[in-house]
């Protein structure tokens, strides 16, 4: 038994999203406010704390349809038939989730409370959570009395401006607003669940079931670490909310007792004694703590720490005194040298590896309370229930602090952490399933990609009034076994996998480009210098093998690419007009404008740079005619064009075996294409680049001009990148 999909609806960006899960791991990508936290924190409150319901946490597009259905309630004449319909309004505008399971027909005994018939036999199973007002008339009769106090007075904000204002005022949504829990309904020919839209085409008697909420806890067990986290923080205190004015009392009793009764300090005859008895008694509980200790201190060290380099062991050591009255707590330190009695306190190791300790024992400690382990199970615990099948295990940015390589570490021996129980391991019996959320390269580098759920930011459309969110599943992609995705998922291993965390991409053919193009940005596109951008290196011959991905992401993508012109005997030449030239530009001829005659790529019109039918923005920049004293100059690759557009760069002047082409320029611009061909078939390549970026580090003024094909493709991308409020619907019409 396992959660095959969550289906989310009306939570903040999420209007409509279906998370399919792996069997294992499951890891959210995704850009910047993409929706990975808001996923997070609507499992956290649907499945774990239902009072976290916000009404900011409504979709945007729904707060005004909220507010039309207040102006009917606001009627004192409304009738109890449109107080149900207002009911289902409202309940269908607020957020849901649906939880799918898998399960074996010989597993109807563990799932027998949401089984939706007696004919069920194994598949699929649903049940779904809503929120819905638990008195309409309760809730209505309570706005029209707060709204009739202010109505007459238009002339003065005052609360509550409409049923929206009125909810969200204090805890008001709790107290209107319950969860309740449905069986979903199955289609008996498919045995599929049934979707909300399909519902009237269902025979009569078909219906969800209204389940008790405690029934989907019975089969689900979720634990949560938050990413809102650090030194003396822990999620539980997250979870429960703010301190208490007891905690605070308790906190001002021990600072009062450390400061003037502690008998550790300047201790008197008749503390003597007591701190006998104290240390022996810490001595003993020390030696007990560490056996107990013994086994998962071990499991911390599958994790990479403390590896080498003299990072210190983790040691626990037992301190008791006055404070104990009044707060229960063992002090943790490190210890350098197990023969010397020297240790520091937790404060002093660096935050990286605290987090990583931190993370260890959160998970050793849910994996331990969920198989009942030793006194994990407190006297309150009903011993007779059964151990939840499904183990559910949110954990939201881990890589905080942590280094890249323990990052690294840290996902691959995540899951096998959760697993390391002899009730657990490779057995069948108790399912065990981690989502994570992720803005790490280094954490998805070593992973499965068909484990990864894309969130990908969209804008608002027809039927979408707001910009939103939808999840691409890209086990759909990596499961198909084509050459062209395994060169893409090998080659996104090796030059870090930051692509799924963009804004944007730019696909460049060399070495060169890879590192002018960062200073064009910076130099020329302010705007789009503050874009998470992702330039990847990949020569013409393989780029167009992303194209499958590129449109799975619906990025918005530049090609900056070569013309790699080839003469009617195939052999590399000079690019010239009307010659029968073809290109061997796999891109090109392949992928986008799907042309190899020189002749037509020539001529190509800007507007028809941009991919119109491509399922994700594109475009595609090669190089074009330069004019040098009135007379068309053609380049073939990135460094001739380079040179041709700077050709009077102090740089490339102080060239000696460019002294002979730039004084041809001068005389016969003509000539200039055949000299800068056998110039660049000459050259390293890699030396070319790093001499253009040291010139540039040097403290010089003038800054090389980017080609104009490049400038054309840098502008397209910024204007594709700029928010939506920036720029108006004719350019972005325009941009493609």
């Amino acid at each position: 038994m396992q959660i095959s999909s969550l289906g989310l609806k009306n939570y903040r960006r999420l209007v409509d999203v279906n998370l399919v899960l792996d069997d294992k791991k499951t890891i959210l990508v995704g850009a910047n406010n993409s929706g990975k936290t808001s996923c997070i924190s609507a499992l956290h409150t649907f499945l774990v704390r239902p009072d976290n319901l916000r009404m900011r946490d409504i979709p945007k597009q729904n707060w005004q349809q909220i507010s039309k259905i207040g102006l009917l309630l606001e009627n004192a004449k409304v009738s109890e038939e449109e107080l149900e319909e207002a009911k289902k309004q409202i309940t269908c505008l607020l957020p849901s989730l649906e939880v799918r399971i898998a399960a074996l027909a010989s597993e109807a005994y563990r799932a027998r409370e949401i089984l939706p018939d007696l004919d069920w036999n194994g598949g699929q199973l649903g049940v779904r959570i809503m929120y819905e007002p638990e008195d309409i008339e309760d809730l209505a009769a309570k706005f029209r009395q707060a709204r009739s106090v202010v109505s007459s007075h238009s002339d003065v904000k005052l609360w509550p401006k409409c049923l929206f204002d009125f909810i969200e005022k204090g805890r008001n949504i709790t107290k209107y607003f319950k969860q309740r829990h449905y069986i979903v309904s199955l289609d008996i020919a498919s045995r599929n669940i049934v979707s909300d839209s399909d519902k009237d085409k269902l025979p009569d008697g078909f219906f969800d079931q209204p389940i008790s909420s405690s029934i989907l806890k019975k089969l689900i067990r979720v634990d949560v670490i938050s990413e809102q986290r650090g030194l003396g923080y822990d999620d539980d205190d997250f979870l429960k909310g703010p301190y208490t004015e007891k905690q605070r009392l308790n906190k001002l009793l021990r600072d009062y007792y450390d400061s003037f009764l502690n008998p550790d300090d300047f201790p008197e005859e008749d503390d003597i004694e007591v701190l006998k008895m104290q240390q022996k008694m810490e001595t003993g509980f020390t030696h007990r703590l560490t056996q107990q200790f013994e086994s998962p201190l071990k499991e911390l060290e599958d994790m990479g720490y403390p590896g080498i380099g003299g990072n210190p062991t983790v040691e626990i050591t037992a301190k008791i005194s006055g404070t104990d009255a009044l707060r229960k707590t063992s002090s943790v330190g490190y210890r350098f040298d197990k023969n010397k009695d020297e240790s520091l306190p937790e404060s002093y190791l660096g935050l990286g590896y605290q987090n990583l300790i931190y993370l260890t024992f959160r998970l050793l400690g849910f994996r331990d309370k969920w198989m009942r382990k030793g006194k994990s199970i407190s006297s309150d615990d009903d011993l007779s229930a059964e151990i939840e099948p499904i183990h559910l295990v949110l954990v939201e940015e881990p890589e905080v602090n942590l280094h890249a390589q323990v990052q690294r570490v840290f996902i691959e021996k995540a899951y096998g952490t959760l697993r390391n129980h002899e009730l657990l391991g490779k057995k069948k019996l108790y399912k065990t399933q981690l989502i994570v959320s992720t803005h790490s390269s280094h954490i998805i580098n070593d992973i499965d990609f068909k484990s990864l759920r894309y969130f990908q930011r969209r804008c608002a459309g027809a039927n979408v009034k707001m910009d939103h969110t939808s999840v691409e599943n890209m086990s759909e992609l990596f499961l198909a076994e084509k050459e062209e995705l395994s060169f893409v998922s090998k080659h996104l291993k090796l030059t870090h996998c930051d692509i799924f965390f963009a804004d944007g991409v730019i696909f460049v053919e060399g070495q060169a480009e890879r590192l002018l193009i960062p200073e064009f940005i910076k130099n020329n596109y302010p705007n789009l210098s503050r874009r998470y951008l992702s330039i990847l290196e990949v020569n013409g011959a393989h780029t167009h093998k992303y194209k499958a991905l590129i449109e799975k992401l619906g990025i918005s993508t530049l090609i900056i690419t070569d013309l790699d012109t080839r003469g009617p005997d195939n052999k590399k030449c000079p690019p010239k007009k009307n010659s029968n030239q073809t290109t061997s530009n796999y891109t090109l001829n392949s992928w986008y404008p799907k042309l190899n005659q020189i002749d037509d790529l020539l001529n190509l019109k800007s507007e028809e740079h941009i991919a119109k039918d491509s399922k994700a923005p594109l475009y595609v920049a090669f190089q074009k005619a330069h004019a040098i004293k009135g007379i068309e100059v053609f380049s073939r690759t990135f460094e001739d064009a380079l040179i041709v557009t700077n050709i009077n760069h102090p740089h490339f002047k102080s060239i000696s075996a460019l002294q002979k082409t730039i004084y041809n320029s001068a005389v016969n611009s003509s000539r200039i294409e055949d000299d800068l061909f056998q110039y660049v078939q000459a050259l390293a390549k890699g030396d070319f680049a790093f001499n253009c970026l040291l010139y540039i580090s040097s403290e010089v003024s003038e800054k090389f001009i980017p080609p104009k094909y490049i400038s054309l493709g840098l502008e397209w991308l910024e204007l594709q990148l700029k928010p939506i409020r920036e720029i108006g619907n004719d350019a972005l019409i325009s941009s493609g």
